[in-house]
């Protein structure tokens, strides 16, 4: 019996652009995409200190904000 052959794709190391979801209700994102956000800010520090949490909470109101929310 052979094993069959599985091709497995590269994956992507650049995280994608964030933009608002199109299937979330408008004035939400997906964590997907406040994941994304805060990663970028994360590597705007140059990848040093490891605030999460407020990174997290900054690419909330970021995104929130390109809404025209609070």
């Amino acid at each position: 019996m052979s094993n069959p052959k599985v091709q497995v794709s590269p994956k992507s190391t650049a995280p994608k652009q964030a933009e608002p979801s199109k299937q979330a209700p408008s004035g939400t994102f997906s964590d997907e995409e406040i994941r994304i956000r805060a990663y970028q800010i994360y590597e705007s520090r140059g990848r040093n200190s490891n605030r999460a949490d407020e990174d997290w909470s900054q690419a909330q109101t970021e995104l929130m904000e390109l809404l025209g929310g609070k």
